[in-house]
């Protein structure tokens, strides 16, 4: 059988197409139900399978949009074969991908079907036990996927010639200090948030946040040249959030860390305060809450690091990693709260210069 329910890219991958790029990667495999995924931008679905040993269910990924560049997407399950290998992190087992076909949407992978919930929109539905696992998962899962570095510069984790690397190409090159690559970024993010934000069609005010965008870049320009020296880079999976993880929902183990086409060569404290945002602000953790569930992260995190403290440095730094962070949200307010009342998006964005106003010279509430 086949849902009726699918998204704009799916519906270019037609189920004889499914067959046959399962059949480019497992021939002995017969794919009896696909069950497509109808959310996201790239092909997705869950297939029903019989193998040699069985029956088995599947997931099939395809790169049909054109925001992911081929050389990122072509990472994912090389980065699950690699976690999967030398880290104790949840992640599918890898049945089979290729870079390129001339048939079929590629890149495309096959990996295994992992059960467990995705809470992205409802994470309030974990007792606080529960929530306090994921977050102490995440901690252990972050500071394992750390370990796998240093890399060799801060850029995109991609493939050439077959093997994960940083990418230092036009459209991806490297850098070697990650402040300059922070700034590069961030003078990007506010020149959007002049336009809309990073989905100006969606934007119901374009001008939301544009008076901002003067005092914040003058204090982007003197903060982040003079942060204290970044630790080396290493693998960043800087979205880490309900959305990429499968849950048990009774007892918040996490079992399956989830969307690895994307990862970034980054310092270490950039990652923790993008994972901090997400983990702890989707439910409006109060501050004594969202105090209690940065330790549990933390301690989670130190206990997996040889040697690694939340030195004062490092705080600096991760503050100053808020703040941009904060800068993504804004930018993302149209999509984020696309289907909200116009009563929501304006606390929402309230709620941001609010924050704003805390740490930036010249910004009103």
């Amino acid at each position: 059988m086949t849902s009726d329910a699918v998204s704009p890219a799916d519906s270019a991958v037609s189920d004889e197409a499914v067959r046959g790029m399962v059949a480019t990667l497992r021939p002995d495999w017969t794919v009896e139900s696909v069950e497509r995924c109808p959310y996201g931008t790239d092909f997705v679905a869950t297939l029903d399978v019989r193998t040699p040993d069985g029956q088995r269910t599947v997931v099939l990924k395809a790169t049909t949009a054109d925001l992911v560049d081929p050389p990122i997407a072509r990472a994912e399950p090389r980065l699950f074969e690699l976690v999967g290998r030398e880290t104790s992190i949840p992640v599918p087992e890898v049945f089979g991908y290729r870079d390129a076909h001339e048939e079929y949407p590629a890149p495309f992978s096959l990996v295994e079907h992992v059960d467990g919930v995705n809470l992205e929109d409802d994470p309030e539905s974990l007792s606080p036990t529960a929530r306090e696992r994921v977050v102490r998962d995440a901690g252990r899962n972050l500071a394992e996927l750390h370990e796998l570095g240093p890399l060799p510069a801060v850029g995109s984790v991609g493939v050439a010639d077959g093997e994960l690397t940083v990418l230092d190409t036009d459209d991806h090159p490297r850098a070697e200090d990650f402040r300059e690559r922070l700034l590069e970024d961030y003078e990007g993010t506010l020149d959007r948030l002049t336009e809309g934000g990073y989905f100006p069609d969606l934007a119901d005010d374009p001008e939301r946040f544009a008076d901002l965008v003067p005092p914040v870049r003058e204090h982007l320009r003197e903060a982040i040249p003079a942060l204290p020296e970044p630790d080396p880079p290493t693998y960043n999976h800087w979205d880490y959030r309900y959305g990429n993880l499968l849950l048990d929902p009774e007892s918040g183990e996490t079992t399956a860390v989830l969307d690895w086409a994307n990862l970034s060569a980054a310092e270490p404290a950039y990652n923790l305060a993008k994972v901090e945002f997400s983990l702890f602000k989707p439910v409006r953790d109060d501050p004594e809450r969202t105090a209690d569930l940065r330790g549990t992260f933390r301690s989670a995190y130190v206990a997996g690091r040889d040697g690694w403290t939340f030195d004062e440095a490092t705080l600096e730094r991760m503050e100053l990693y808020r703040l941009v962070d904060r800068l993504d949200a804004m930018a993302c307010l149209p999509l984020w709260y696309e289907d909200a009342t116009p009563a929501e998006r304006d606390e929402r964005a309230a709620e941001h210069r609010a924050f704003l106003a805390e740490r930036v010279p010249g910004v009103d509430a």
